[in-house]
């Protein structure tokens, strides 16, 4: 009796045993993950919105010419969002060459959105709310990569230009007051081979200051950015904010601090939460863009240069 007991109890051992071996090896088992790529490159987001000045025009209920629709055209976009089939990949540094993990069975949906950066931070990157992500399907394999080429954003309902700056004509821009007499002019530039407007810094001149007109812009529920390009080998521009509730109540807020460049740079600063602060519980607020600039203590000379000088504005959920 005890010896069929033992050798039951040692038959289960052995099952039991054998068990545990083909648990191990199911573990072991490696899992092939093997990844499809997406490329992109900085080149495909060179000239990446919409051409069709009427479509434009039709669509946003606007009459802008073809030198207004090109400045609206005209931007710089150095980082992107992007998704696979619902599940965002996080932000990525054009170029890129991004790991998939496809569903390899199906079509698969890649959706990418522009970003950009807080100025003179690396790490804060936000996607550019304004124009609507590009979505395109794949039947991937494994190690297949696939592209956007031609690239194609379109701007998102809803959006306004309350300042559309080209300096073909006119600068919005004029000395803070009197204490500040340098002013923005408009000068042939040989780079870009357009105008754009102009501050120099010469001889006992160090500092200027110069601010554009007042306008009302809507507070909660609106976001907005103030965008341009800008250039200065040997100085430094503070943006900031004037609010203007009443005649004798004005607030200054600064914004940031745009480094010396080494040639033209595009800046894209946020000003959402700062006019939606301003505007406390009025509906709107009136506001004026302005830039202090000074040249560097070891300098004779600055020569600051601005261009595409744009306010954009849209109604979004929150």
């Amino acid at each position: 009796m005890l010896k069929r007991r033992f050798f039951s109890m040692k038959k289960s051992l052995f099952f039991l045993f054998l068990v545990i071996i083909a648990l191990l090896v199911i573990s072991c088992k490696k899992t092939d993950i093997t990844p499809a790529y997406l490329l992109l490159s900085e080149k495909d987001f060179e000239d990446c919105i919409e051409d069709d000045l009427v479509k434009f025009n039709k669509a946003h209920e606007k009459n802008y010419d073809e030198e207004q629709f090109n400045a609206i055209r005209q931007q710089s976009f150095k980082d992107v969002l992007v998704s696979i089939n619902g599940k965002e990949l996080g932000y990525w540094k054009l170029p890129c060459k991004i790991p998939l993990l496809p569903n390899y069975s199906a079509q698969n949906n890649i959706r990418i959105i522009p970003c950009t950066r807080v100025p003179k931070t690396s790490l804060t990157t936000v996607p550019y709310y304004f124009l609507q992500p590009v979505e395109r399907f794949f039947d991937l394999e494994k190690g297949d990569t696939c592209e956007f080429k031609n690239v194609k954003f379109e701007y998102v309902s809803g959006i306004d230009f309350p300042i559309l700056e080209t300096f073909s004509k006119t600068t919005p821009f004029k000395p803070l007051d009197t204490i500040f007499k340098a002013p923005m002019e408009i000068v042939y530039n040989q780079e870009m081979k357009k105008n754009v407007g102009t501050v120099v810094l010469d001889g006992s001149e160090k500092f200027f200051n110069v601010v554009t007109s007042y306008i009302y812009l809507n507070g909660y529920g609106v976001r907005q950015y103030w965008e341009m390009y800008y250039k200065c080998e040997s100085g430094e521009v503070v943006t900031y904010l004037d609010f203007q509730n009443t005649v004798t109540n004005v607030h200054q807020q600064d914004m940031y601090i745009l480094p010396a460049t080494d040639g033209w740079k595009k800046v894209y600063i946020d000003l959402t939460d700062v006019v939606t602060w301003a505007c406390g519980s009025a509906d709107r607020v009136s506001v004026r863009l302005g830039m202090r600039g000074y040249k560097t203590s070891d300098s004779q000379k600055a020569t600051f240069y601005f261009e595409n000088v744009k306010l954009i504005t849209m109604y979004a959920p929150y």
